[in-house]
């Protein structure tokens, strides 16, 4: 009996079937897919560490000759083993693709042999990449996606006077430096073709050893490590596996999609469910007239929706196994996974989506109960009404008829319509979150959070001085002032413990320029401003005292200031601008920050970085939004998760306001074939019924647009604290964006999606009008 009737009603709404459906596959097929990922990430990359031969911590050191680093270290009884690879630092001037000089690099590229490697790296294939023939080349990290470099493509590199081309073999799987958030790609060549560079004495000058040492006490390593002042990098394996945040937020935020597109689904879910027994009054009084009890009808209506989210998820699991490896893809390609997909784990989520839709049809069937045999004599209701049926009233109100009629129905059902509403606003938001990321990323405010001060343009070209970039503006009309922000790593005391500190400074910028969270800016060479993650790891805080070794000599500073950085997962501290860091060499560079002399309009100093383009190269110039999006290095996968979930979200627009329409028409059957017994158009009647959509649409809107803020900090916060802006970020709103292109995306489909279904009501008569059903 029960699939007989199954069949029936199946047949009978196809058109709600279908979307429920569909519901379900997505809700499954995100759930699957967003869950295989993080745990593919997370365990892969420990899966991944354990493969390389990584290390527990690690120095980089640039020294033309061996400065007894490892002698040293070797000596501490926690250290089991010290290994040292030579390599050579390069820059973006070095590399030429075809012919072209400019290239797109990052930070410094590394050039190493294969013969010296003391890690295990893996080509595409997840083989050990144990030799490279001479004349060819591999390269890690993102490189090779962002110069469009193909297998067999020719790069040359020139340093001093040597100058060697390689074939691009392919890209290589680093651990330690392999992750997109990183900018230093290492260049896996032959000992030959190294030695032929090494030789060089320019090569001599930027050469240097990265140290991977085992030891079961990490401070005392960093005690030693800080006597040397050569130091670019020291820093533990669980600090770099935080570079792979990027990847793990990818999948992260498709399990928030994947959350969002649930509860849409059970809110849609819900509102069928209470339609359909709405709907059914007269069966359902004729059941318990003849004895059904409670528990058996609600058992038919359970069997329907078991067999849609059984289909559902069954199709969501196929579905997300082609899905999950299209949202790996990135990720394995710098990563050796151990599984790349988890059967087991899909299965197991599909099963869970089909419980928590089981659960939750069961309690929306529980009206069924206040349902009773009269009901189907009374037309599935009692007769009284004891309040207003509307606020609105035809008499007083100047709206033409479609308009009143539309909104009269959405104020005497707010209950009915406050679930578009929700949905909506709900999907919406979830659009409007990542915009505010993804602009927030490659907006000018955030070079505060790299410890740069916005200025007019930027150049990344070296080597130069910033007098000598002073001087080309001078020659070429465009006088303005230079400054360099550097990076510098130092041995320090804090307490009684030995480490090494990275420090930002800038002898052209006054100290008070910077943005600080809490306290005052230093004032003096003699004080300081620690980052919020060293105060915290360090115990540490205003007014308290530090050692920074200068020279082999101790010099007492004074911590003023606490500020927030994203450098070095927040690990970066700031010195006053007349602290001496000439016996230092600079571990990185943000380039050189032009501010020019005139004030200038926007299209002004547009038409000066063209000019500036002309000078130092395509590549090495940016404006600020510019540099802040290529140095944070996020903005363009934020761009890419927010263009796929906006697309995703217009889908499940378009499938609630069919769904919805659809369940209005058939509910109000009666009421439309009235309206056209009184000489109401098909025309007219349409336009009432997509009205109701639209007007429904914008107060989502309305209402989204003025959540996404908090809803940005509930949702991003927590993932920029995990990147090192522990005070939180201020997020760039872009109005345009926010409050008239999505709005007016989100209306104008839905008011399309209403439209097209409304037209089903061309098939109601006004015959239809005596008929109940």
């Amino acid at each position: 009996m029960y699939l007989n009737i199954l069949k029936r009603d199946l047949k009978r709404k196809k058109t709600m079937n279908v979307i429920l459906l569909i519901f379900v596959m997505l809700s499954a097929m995100f759930m699957a897919s967003s869950v295989n990922n993080i745990i593919a990430v997370t365990n892969g990359l420990d899966f991944f560490y354990e493969k390389a031969g990584m290390s527990d911590f690690f120095v980089i050191e640039m020294a033309t000759e061996d400065t007894g680093l490892q002698k040293a270290v070797e000596k501490l009884d926690s250290v089991s083993d010290c290994q040292k690879e030579p390599m050579i630092s390069g820059s973006g001037d070095d590399i030429k693709i075809e012919g072209n000089q400019k290239v797109t690099v990052g930070t410094s590229p590394l050039y190493m042999s294969v013969d010296d490697a003391q890690l295990n790296y893996f080509d595409q294939n997840n083989n050990i990449i144990t030799e490279v023939e001479k004349g060819k080349i591999y390269i890690s990290g993102s490189f090779a996606a962002n110069n469009n470099l193909e297998i067999g493509d020719k790069i040359t590199l020139v340093i001093g006077d040597t100058q060697k081309e390689f074939e691009y073999t392919g890209k290589a799987k680093d651990a330690l430096l392999g992750s997109n958030f990183l900018g230093n790609p290492r260049f896996i060549m032959n000992y030959e073709d190294f030695k032929c560079l090494y030789n060089d004495e320019m090569a001599k000058e930027r050469s240097g050893y990265i140290y991977y040492i085992d030891t079961t006490d990490i401070p005392e390593v960093k005690a030693t490590i800080g006597e040397f002042n050569g130091v670019t990098l020291n820093e533990t394996a669980a600090t770099m596996k935080n570079t792979y945040l990027l990847d793990m937020i990818v999948a992260a935020l498709l399990l928030v999609v994947c959350v969002f597109l649930i509860i849409v689904s059970f809110v849609v879910l819900k509102h069928t469910i209470g339609f359909t027994i709405a709907e059914e009054f007269r069966e359902i009084g004729v059941m318990k007239a003849i004895g059904m009890k409670n528990s058996s009808i609600r058992t038919l209506y359970l069997i329907k929706y078991f067999a849609i989210t059984v289909v559902g998820s069954a199709l969501g699991f196929v579905l997300s196994v082609p899905f999950s490896d299209m949202m790996l893809k990135s990720v394995s390609e710098s990563m050796y996974l151990e599984s790349e997909n988890n059967i087991f784990v899909g299965l197991l989520c599909s099963l869970l989506v089909v419980g928590l839709t089981l659960i939750f049809c069961w309690s929306s069937t529980s009206k069924i109960k206040k349902l009773t045999p009269i009901d189907a004599v009374r037309n599935g209701t009692t007769g009284e009404r004891f309040r207003k049926k509307s606020l609105m009233h035809l008499s007083k109100s100047k709206l033409s008829s479609g308009i009143f009629l539309a909104a009269n129905d959405i104020v005497s059902a707010p209950k009915k319509y406050s679930v578009i509403t929700t949905v909506f606003a709900i999907l919406i938001m979830l659009v409007m979150v990542l915009a505010n990321t993804a602009n927030t990323l490659k907006s000018e405010n955030t070079l505060t959070l790299i410890g740069c001060i916005p200025s007019d343009a930027y150049i990344l070209s070296e080597p130069k001085s910033t007098e000598e970039v002073e001087e080309i503006l001078a020659e070429n009309n465009m006088p303005g002032s230079v400054r360099e922000e550097k990076a510098y790593s130092l041995g320090a005391i804090i307490g009684d413990e030995k480490t090494t500190l990275s420090f930002q400074h800038s002898a052209d910028t006054n100290a008070a320029d910077y943005v600080y969270g809490n306290g005052v800016a230093p004032e003096d060479e003699n004080e300081v401003s620690l980052s919020y993650l060293i105060s915290e790891e360090f115990g540490v805080g205003i007014g308290d005292e530090i050692t920074l070794i200068v020279d082999g000599e101790e010099k007492i500073c004074m911590v003023t200031a606490l500020h927030q950085t994203m450098n070095s997962m927040g690990k970066v501290n700031r010195l006053h601008q007349d602290f001496d860091v000439s016996s230092f060499d600079s571990i990185s560079s943000l380039g050189y920050q032009i501010d020019f002399d005139e004030a200038l309009t926007k299209e002004e100093l547009n038409e000066r970085i063209e000019k500036l383009k002309d000078i130092f190269g395509e590549e090495d110039v940016k404006n600020s939004a510019e540099m802040a999006r290529d140095t944070l290095g996020a903005a363009e996968t934020m761009e890419t998760i927010k263009n796929l979930t906006l697309v995703i979200v217009l889908f499940i627009v378009i499938l609630v306001a069919v769904l919805m329409e659809r369940s209005f028409i058939s509910s109000e059957k009666a009421e439309i074939a009235f309206m056209k017994a009184m000489g109401f158009s098909n025309k007219s009647i349409i336009w009432h019924h997509t009205l109701r959509f639209g007007i429904v649409a914008l107060v989502a809107s309305i209402i989204a647009a003025a959540l996404c803020l908090p809803a940005t900090h509930l949702a991003i916060d927590p993932i920029f604290r995990m990147m090192g802006a522990i005070a939180g970020v201020s997020y760039e709103i872009v109005p345009l964006e926010i409050f008239l292109i999505y709005p007016a995306i989100l209306v104008a489909v839905t008011i399309i999606s209403a439209f097209f279904t409304s037209i089903y009501t061309n098939t109601i008569k006004s015959s239809d009008a005596s008929n109940i059903e």
